[in-house]
């Protein structure tokens, strides 16, 4: 058996602190159950455990004067040879989830990762300004120009975690994948209700709508989504759903493309919208979306049926999803046409 491991940014700290790392502690340590998993600095018996136990683990963020001087030169890349204005790089780092939860980790409950202010200070004063700062917010910048590739730096690495075969077609094909995500789609960005014939039930679907959480967000030029349902369906009180997809949205030819895959790795869904309102631009929210989608799970056939997202001002937590029938108030006259219902 071989067991991997990818604790980027993570390390194994038991309570035995990060003194010198003996044959002794190392047999403690595998057969301890309990490992607790922080973000500090390096335990010294950590490479030993993980050889012990047949693993392989990515190189994490350590804080080291060789990462510094990664981070120091791709800050260089961004500002000074692609023309990043500091706000822009402030702007994109701050909106990248990935990265605020990493300072969250740390216990820093702020809003932001850092200001265009303290990256221009960074850049301006070279490697040891960087050596300086605060790890956590080093270990935010630095894992998102791993992931981003936009701006795109000598510290990205796309291939990490994949298999070599994809990474291979995806270097090889570049160009042609990169182009249905190169639009700006941050005028989808929000929540929705989703509308669509109820499934759990298929005789009763022409007479049943699905509601469920529909949402959409654009981080780092990149726009991607997820759909929550979670319900006991009320014809069959022992049939209860509670199912996640997250994925991502393309543009193809005036259409908008969603593939998703259930977080629980049994299915995924596929969603297209050729009908919206108003026409997606700088400054306009979309408000509505109808459309196709089709959910792959389990034997088929796996038939298409028509769907209707709304934007809404709700939270996404105040959203109640569930299966209805009308009269309801969110199952407007217009929702049912563009589903086809018929009474």
């Amino acid at each position: 058996m071989v067991i991997a491991f990818s604790l980027r940014g993570l390390r194994m700290t038991p309570k035995y602190g990060a003194s010198a790392c003996t044959d002794r502690k190392v047999k403690k340590l595998l057969a301890r159950t309990d490992f607790v998993y922080e973000r500090i600095y390096a335990n010294k018996c950590e490479e030993r455990v993980f050889a012990a136990m047949g693993g392989t683990k990515a190189m994490p963020w350590e804080g080291t004067r060789a990462q510094d001087e990664q981070l120091w030169q791709a800050l260089d890349e961004a500002l000074n040879q692609q023309g990043w204005p500091a706000q822009r790089l402030a702007a994109a780092i701050n909106s990248d989830r990935q990265a605020l939860d990493v300072i969250k980790s740390w216990g820093d409950r702020r809003k932001s990762v850092i200001d265009d202010g303290t990256l221009t200070r960074w850049h301006t004063e070279g490697v040891a300004k960087v050596a300086g700062a605060r790890a956590h917010k080093k270990q935010a910048i630095y894992e998102f120009f791993e992931r981003t590739a936009s701006p795109r730096t000598a510290l990205y690495r796309p291939a990490d975690g994949l298999p070599a075969g994809l990474a291979s077609f995806a270097a090889q094909y570049s160009e042609r994948i990169r182009e249905p995500f190169a639009e700006d789609l941050s005028s989808l960005d929000g929540v929705y209700r989703m509308f669509r014939p109820a499934w759990t039930i298929p005789k009763l679907a022409n007479e049943r709508i699905l509601i469920s959480r529909f949402q959409i967000e654009t981080s780092g030029g990149f726009t991607r989504f997820r759909e929550r349902q979670l319900y006991h369906d009320p014809d069959s009180p022992n049939i209860f759903i509670d199912q996640t997809d997250d994925g991502g949205v393309m543009s193809m030819s005036g259409n908008f493309v969603f593939f998703g895959i259930g977080r629980d790795g049994h299915g995924c869904k596929l969603f297209t919208s050729w009908d919206y309102y108003p026409l997606p631009k700088r400054g306009v929210q979309v408000q509505r979306l109808v459309g196709s989608m089709m959910a792959i799970n389990g034997n088929g056939p796996h038939l298409s049926y028509p769907f209707v997202a709304t934007r809404t001002s709700d939270s996404w937590d105040d959203i109640d999803t569930g299966v209805f029938r009308p009269p309801h108030e969110d199952l407007t006259i217009d929702i049912l046409d563009d589903l086809n219902y018929r009474t």
